[in-house]
């Protein structure tokens, strides 16, 4: 159905990315707070102590490396959803792109975590620039997936809100 749709160029990839840069941005905050609460009810009931540390924020940047990866999972739990639940991001569907297989099937979990870790933190997409008139960023060519570009139309098509009874 999608799979007619043109292929996304580099600026609407950016705006999308723009826009859910800011997305993220407060995903991590919430990350950020339940991970103090964490440590802070860890300390409260005596399995981990905060003995030589200022508070919860200091034990947290000590140990900065169990933290990265935690964000890290926040991020890539991020995409892979979107990706795999309906095809876009929040970004992807303001600016009207969606993500599908390169045979116009939906995205599978494996595809999408290979896409994610091969897209370099978006930076992928400059290959869009190398490979000209292509239409594919890096990590579309190594996930066997594309970005497709949808009218209006196809867009209401897509994300209509269902009545309610």
């Amino acid at each position: 159905m999608f799979s007619d749709a043109p292929r996304a160029g580099l600026v609407r990839r950016l705006a999308a990315i723009v826009y859910d840069a800011l997305i993220v941005v407060a995903l991590l905050m919430f990350a950020m707070t339940l991970a103090l609460a964490a440590v802070g009810g860890l300390a409260g009931v005596g399995l981990i102590s905060l003995q030589g540390y200022q508070d919860s924020a200091d034990y947290i940047q000590r140990h900065a490396l169990w933290f990265q990866g935690y964000l890290l999972l926040w991020l890539f739990w991020f995409y892979l959803y979107f990706w795999c639940k309906a095809g876009q991001t929040l970004g992807m569907r303001a600016w009207r792109l969606l993500l599908l297989q390169q045979n116009g099937q939906p995205v599978t979990w494996r595809q999408a975590l290979l896409r994610a870790l091969t897209s370099l933190f978006g930076l992928g997409n400059l290959w869009l620039w190398i490979r000209f008139g292509k239409g594919l960023a890096l990590q579309d060519q190594l996930s066997g997936t594309q970005v497709v570009l949808l009218s209006k139309e196809q867009s209401r098509a897509l994300n209509l809100h269902r009545q309610a009874k």
